[in-house]
């Protein structure tokens, strides 16, 4: 009588197949939690962006005007007629950003340390004036933490003092809000023409890059 003896084994055709199923399914399972992490920070992204236009709206509500503040001469009241949001600042060197502060808030303004090879954008000239009205630090705070940073393109943190007339200077982090990838939301007030009021929108657009972080692409995502 032959005997029998039972196979618990896989054949090496089916451990290739176990694995190649395991490889599938791990793919899978890879490229749907990468779209779910995405999804969420598109999500968050898009919460920080209403948060600012938001605290956009009550700084304009608030009907603070350039042009109301006595340090002007009457011509740079002319100029600044009708920029009733905060002044846009891409691209400006830090003495140019310190003297365009300055100005629009009639205060001596001095960001540090010392930079003045570095490029700003117009979100930190933006969190300067918002965190200016009480009502627009309280919308301000509801932006998570993660995305708020002083630190700027050199990987250095900036500080900014503010000094108004007869008051003693204020000091506190220069902050701009970052998106979940790590670049710097975009403010846009003025359309093409450097600081020309006639050029400025009916409303300051806010932009993320994206996950690819290059502005201009079609994953941006914007307040438009």
């Amino acid at each position: 009588m032959k005997s029998y003896e039972n196979k618990t084994g896989l054949s090496l055709v089916e451990m290739l197949i176990v694995v190649a199923i395991i490889v599938i399914l791990t793919t899978m399972v890879i490229g749907l939690a990468g779209r779910i992490n995405d999804q969420s920070k598109e999500q968050l992204t898009k919460s920080t962006i209403g948060i600012i236009t938001a605290a956009l709206g009550q700084f304009h509500d608030y009907e603070y005007r350039y042009k109301d503040n006595p340090i002007y001469t009457p011509a740079e009241r002319q100029f600044y007629l009708g920029l009733d949001f905060p002044v846009d600042c891409n691209g400006f060197l830090q003495p140019v950003l310190e003297t365009t502060l300055g100005n629009a808030l009639g205060a001596i303004v001095v960001i540090g340390p010392g930079a003045p090879d570095i490029s700003y954008s117009g979100a930190e000239a933006l969190y300067v004036f918002l965190s200016q009205l009480p009502e627009c630090r309280k919308t301000l705070d509801k932006i998570d933490e993660s995305l708020i940073t002083n630190l700027g393109v050199d990987k250095q943190p900036r500080n900014i003092s503010v000094t108004y007339p007869g008051a003693v200077p204020e000091v506190y982090p220069l902050l701009r809000v970052i998106d979940p990838w790590g670049t710097t939301l975009k403010y846009d007030y003025y359309d093409e023409v450097f600081l020309d009021p006639r050029s400025k929108r009916t409303f300051p657009v806010i932009t993320s890059a994206g996950s690819d972080k290059r502005f201009g692409t079609a994953d941006d995502i914007s307040s438009r």
